[in-house]
């Protein structure tokens, strides 16, 4: 198959999830679990481990390092615990732990090396970053491993740390215990959307998805009758598919695809009919004849889906919100000019809704001084007149892009990582069969632009081979975008087609930021002058009423008795018009 990957420069790369190579929390359980992480690859110029050998890892307990230098750095963690010099303390047999900041990968890793450690973990400096541990001036002298994790995930490790001793796994573990079966999210088939519209979706003929994944053995041992089980909940909690394979054999190191077009395989999952709400795909594997796992952290996996009426994503929808939830920025690494996210939309349904808007998230570098503050976003809706079946088909290509759609939007604030909306200029009813693609777009090059680096497309992507999260940068546009496993969070907004004249008559657009929020937020509306406020929780019930005036369509509003969750407001102009959005207290 033909995969259009953005080669990315030094300064991005992306975190490993290789099932067989993990980073793992052992003890306490406050802390068990796989990290996402990247690593020092010998093949960039480390003298550290290969991960990709079978059975080379290390497993002990942590230990921040100390080099005696005074002060604190930006995130407030102190300067000493950077590593940047000789280490006062002794960490023979122990795990390093440094925060990252200004000094090189190479000369932490071999500070930490020279004190005893027998692996480093650093800890980024900013959420949701990753990348390439260059190994500057010592890294080729560096023999022990070095992984890096989020700022997050190594907040949370360092904190636990402070109630007692960590002990982290790192490394490859094929073949380090003796039954231990497993699946990984690269080598899975998942729901084809995070945010599925339920005007596309009225029965099993018009939405469904096919099931499957790789089941890999990485015991020592081999195993037979493992049993490989997938169940769908549906938003009441009744569990509407359940069907398993089983007698499933494996030597130790293999592995075996259970997918449609194998012998062994899985139905495809399909409803006659979809209520909307949250839907939860979960597979699990066991082995058999009554074998425990030595390792079931990797033993099963679950991907939620939601039905609702105008969110179409490829990113999954936050419980709390119930929308996007990006919780990483990227740009590409080479780029000079303009960047884009996209999202794809192809049904033969697409009739019966009209595009209305997106929601996207951006960031800036903090070094750079750059704020989202008055920053123009450029929205377009392009209908994609290429005609390709697939990836697969010759014909497939970005060349014919007809805008039928546009909008702009311009931070009001400096809402840094806050899923934000902007409008087209004014709806677009879609075609059935017609594929279409939206895009945000920024020229700006200190902007980053947000993705779900939860959720991995990398089985749908090969198995459907259709384009579904692409980016463009500088005018040329890359179908898998950054890679197949880190869709992009641009949610494409609809509404029903029939509604837009009743809509047009007696709603207007409202918003609220930021969203979500602490104590009060500024509500933005398409209107002017008093105005009443009826918020409700999920439930439908009357949190709280009030009347505010809107001056150039503004007005602050203070969440004060409110409790933290989700809430409805609804707006009521003089006029009549009303306006209806969702905000979070945090």
């Amino acid at each position: 198959m033909k995969k259009l990957l953005l080669s990315i420069s030094a300064l991005f790369v992306f975190a490993v999830a290789h099932g067989q190579i993990a980073v793992k929390g052992i003890s306490p359980g406050a802390i068990a679990g796989n990290y996402t992480f990247s690593w020092a690859d010998p093949a960039g110029g480390w003298g550290t481990p290969d991960f990709t050998v079978p059975n080379t890892w290390v497993e002990d307990t942590l230990m921040m390092v100390e080099d005696g230098t005074p002060g604190t750095n930006p995130q407030g963690n102190p300067i000493s615990q950077e590593g940047c010099n000789p280490l006062t303390n002794n960490l023979t047999g122990k795990i390093a732990v440094i925060f990252r900041n200004t000094c090189e990968f190479g000369a932490k890793a071999l500070n930490a090396q020279n004190a005893g450690a027998v692996g480093v973990i650093i800890v980024n400096r900013n959420p949701g970053e990753w990348l390439n541990m260059g190994p500057g001036a010592n890294g080729a002298t560096v023999t022990i491993p070095v992984v890096m994790l989020d700022f997050i995930d190594g907040m949370n490790i360092v904190q636990e740390m402070a109630n007692g001793p960590v002990v982290m796994f790192m490394g490859n573990k094929i073949g380090l215990n003796p039954n231990d079966a497993a699946m990984t999210a690269a080598t899975t088939l998942i729901p084809k959307n995070g945010g599925v519209v339920s005007y596309l979706a009225q029965n099993g003929t018009e939405f469904g998805f096919d099931l499957g994944t790789r089941i890999y053995n990485y015991g020592n041992q081999s195993q037979a009758g493992i049993t490989l089980t997938a169940t769908v909940t549906d938003p009441s909690g009744a569990v509407v598919y359940n069907n398993s394979v089983s007698g499933i054999n494996l030597a130790p190191g293999d592995s075996i695809d259970i997918e449609p077009s194998q012998a062994m395989n899985l139905p495809a999952f399909s409803l006659a009919t979809y209520p909307t709400g949250r839907y939860t795909l979960a597979y699990n594997i066991a082995l058999g004849g009554g074998v425990a796992d030595d390792d079931t952290s990797d033993n099963s996996a679950s991907y939620d889906f939601v039905i609702q009426d105008s969110l179409y994503s490829f990113a999954a929808l936050d419980v709390a919100t119930g929308n996007a939830a990006p919780n990483a920025h990227y740009r590409p690494g080479t780029n000079n000019a303009t960047y884009s996210v996209c999202t794809v939309l192809k049904d033969a349904n697409a009739s019966r809704i009209a595009a209305v808007g997106a929601h996207f998230s951006a960031t800036t570098n903090a070094a750079s001084g750059v704020t989202l503050d008055g920053e123009e976003i450029a929205l377009t809706l392009y209908k994609w007149e290429d005609n390709f079946t697939d990836l697969n088909d010759p014909n497939f290509g970005f060349n014919t892009l007809t805008q039928v759609g546009q909008g702009f939007y311009y931070y009001p604030s400096d809402l840094q990582g806050d899923l934000v909306y902007g409008a087209f200029d004014q709806a677009v009813v879609l075609e059935d069969n017609v594929r279409y693609l939206a895009c945000a777009q920024t020229v700006n090059l200190e902007v980053y632009l947000g993705f779900d680096g939860n959720t991995d497309y990398t089985w749908n992507y090969n198995w459907y081979a259709q384009p579904l999260s692409p980016i463009e940068s500088d005018g040329t546009y890359y179908a898998a975008g950054f890679g197949t496993d880190l869709p992009n969070a641009l949610v494409l907004r609809v509404i029903d087609a029939n509604s837009i004249g009743l809509d047009e008559a007696s709603t207007v657009n409202g918003m609220a930021y930021p969203n979500p929020a602490n104590d009060k937020v500024s509500l933005n509306i398409d209107g002017e002058g008093s105005a009443v406020v009826v918020v409700t929780d999920i439930s439908g019930k009357v949190a709280a009423t009030s009347t505010i005036n809107l001056l150039n369509g503004s007005a602050d509003y203070s969440l004060e008795g409110l409790n933290n969750g989700m809430y409805i407001f609804n707006v009521t102009l003089e006029n009549g018009k009303t306006a209806q959005f969702n905000v979070v207290k945090k």
